[in-house]
């Protein structure tokens, strides 16, 4: 097994997947620093991450979605729930949420792990992301 981590900002969008905003699409994108793994950054100048989130009333969510790397493709859910909620910054919201890397493709494939997510939505639908995560390659 082959440990690797990475701490990258994702920014990008979120837009309503239907009319009723039961499900929301998230795509966002993350550009290499120094550093990383050549697993994440051989073969693409940055990490595209698209997810579907379904809220509920309560301000909990939960996600599925993918991660393509410059070495391959990382699926994941969420662990237990997101949450999002009213910021200091009132043009803001924040939240956060875990996610569980369930199956991968290329260098992942066999992947397991977890993503920690700590984000911010602003008034007009524009996400930012700080991730940071431990991935486990077979």
């Amino acid at each position: 097994m082959k440990e690797v981590r990475y701490q990258l900002l994702f920014e990008g969008k979120v837009t309503p997947e239907d009319e009723m905003g039961s499900r929301m699409r998230i795509e966002t994108r993350a550009s290499f620093g120094a550093g990383l793994d050549p697993v994440f950054t051989t073969g693409a100048p940055q990490a595209v991450l698209e997810a579907v989130v379904e809220p509920d009333q309560y301000g909990h969510f939960t996600e599925q979605g993918q991660i393509v790397f410059g070495g391959g493709t990382v699926n994941f859910v969420n662990e237990g729930e997101g949450l999002i909620g009213e910021c200091p910054d009132p043009s803001q919201q924040y939240g956060y949420v875990i996610r569980r890397i369930v199956s991968g493709t290329g260098a992942f494939e066999g992947a397991t792990g977890y993503m920690v997510s700590a984000f911010t939505v602003g008034e007009n639908a524009m996400l930012r992301d700080s991730q940071s995560a431990v991935i486990f390659l077979a």
